[in-house]
């Protein structure tokens, strides 16, 4: 998989991680203070505060009777802890724990969740290391047949979908692209922004540059907003648009559009100069174009 074809599936696990940690979060089940214990946890995970996280889940997780569908969310809040953390992450940590759920609670509703960390873990692997496609593809796909219409496998979808895309042919690329077309148009809100990222993608490596404009717009405009997120912000994405918008496609009014939205509502962002410049150099344009025309 290219660099920006990490960094856009990123993006878009980043967005579905939070979405399958707050359903979690929901489940049914949890009873006085192993409740409290597991929201106090998650809410530290999404603040990136993984030391009290992992401390949280764990007195959770020793308060409530193993097997039970609490100990189950506890141990897999701390499991996700253990996975993604970063700096401090520990995967053979996270690995042991994961399957500890399915051994002792293979009724819990966190068994879905469980399968897909396991079969996530297989397939993002560090750097310089390639994944197993044939058996993460299985585990992905077993899971989806497994749980069809559950948050779990629809997220494994949208992981298979990106798996078609990481080999860059045309013709996978274009399959890749339909299913996730259909997908955006009929699933749940919360998955349709990662959809697009991911048709954003596939249009990248056909060079289809307005399509992938498009896919990119939908993307920002179906994104899940968390009120609670201290790291929220669209400055990365107006900045994006409106460099797609300028020297892909080339309708410079659109890249004015995220270029002054940008200079709005991040003034004092790192990208401000860029912007400003980016204006120039499209007024510059246009009026050599005018003259040239005898406009």
């Amino acid at each position: 998989m290219t660099n920006r074809t990490t960094q856009r599936w990123t993006r878009g696990l980043a967005g579905l991680l939070v979405l399958s940690l707050a359903a979690c979060g929901r489940t049914g089940g949890q009873t006085g203070d192993a409740a409290a214990l597991i929201d106090a946890g998650w809410t530290a995970y999404r603040l990136s505060e993984f030391h009290n996280a992992a401390r949280a889940f764990a007195t959770a997780r020793t308060s409530a009777e193993s097997g039970s569908d609490t100990w189950a969310m506890a141990t897999y809040g701390l499991a996700t802890t253990w996975d993604l953390r970063r700096p401090g992450e520990d995967p053979k940590t996270a690995t042991a724990l994961y399957h500890e759920i399915l051994a002792t609670a293979p009724g819990s509703p966190m068994v879905p969740w469980t399968r897909l960390a396991l079969a996530r873990q297989q397939h993002l692997v560090p750097v310089g290391q390639e994944p197993d496609y044939a058996a993460v593809t299985q585990a992905y796909a077993r899971l989806m047949a497994d749980f069809p219409g559950h948050l779990a496998a629809l997220e494994a979808f949208l992981y298979l979908q990106s798996i078609q895309l990481a080999k860059l042919e045309p013709a996978s690329t274009r399959t890749a692209i339909a299913r996730l077309r259909e997908f955006a148009a009929r699933e749940n809100q919360e998955f349709v922004s990662p959809a697009w990222s991911l048709l954003a993608v596939g249009y990248q490596t056909l060079g289809q540059h307005e399509q992938r404009f498009e896919a990119e717009q939908r993307a920002f405009e179906t994104t899940e907003v968390d009120p609670s997120d201290p790291f929220l912000e669209f400055a990365w994405a107006y900045w994006n648009l409106a460099t797609i918008a300028e020297f892909e496609v080339g309708d410079f009014d659109l890249a004015r559009r995220y270029y002054a939205l940008l200079l709005e509502k991040y003034p004092t962002d790192i990208r401000v100069h860029g912007c400003k410049q980016a204006l120039k150099r499209m007024d510059a344009l246009e009026a050599k174009i005018r003259a040239e025309e005898g406009l």
